[in-house]
């Protein structure tokens, strides 16, 4: 019988066995960089698909509209989109230049008020200064 204590005695672990301080940051470090690998590889495969993804629809669309202009007969390529609908040679030329007048009579119009506006503060100006 004492020879079955003996044994048991030298089964039995002679310390605490663990890992060290040295061992558990390499150990980390180890996992967090094949994490940040992971996470990568995802980025570059994500980024990828989405750049498929874009020139597809970019040709796709490309494609789909007609960008064929056939210039008119004095080779002006006017092009402009009058609500949704695309419209060139002189028909869009026409279209461009009444544009461009409503927008100079805007202009000319915001002037005039003011003009007046300043008009009316001068005066008010004025009045102020020639009650003192």
């Amino acid at each position: 019988m004492d020879e079955y204590q003996d044994i048991k005695e030298l089964l039995k672990p002679q310390r605490n066995i663990g890992a060290s301080a040295q061992l558990r940051q390499r150990i980390s470090d180890a996992s967090a960089q094949k994490r940040r690998l992971a996470i990568n590889t995802k980025l570059r495969w994500s980024a990828a698909a989405a750049a498929c993804l874009a020139l597809i629809l970019g040709v796709t669309i490309l494609f789909n509209n007609k960008f064929s202009v056939t210039p008119s007969a004095n080779n002006s390529y006017c092009i402009v989109y009058v609500a949704g609908q695309k419209a060139n040679g002189d028909e869009a030329q026409a279209i461009a230049e009444a544009d461009v007048a409503k927008m100079e009579q805007f202009m000319l119009t915001v002037a005039r008020q003011n003009a007046v506006e300043e008009e009316k503060v001068n005066q008010f100006m004025q009045h102020k200064s020639l009650q003192k």
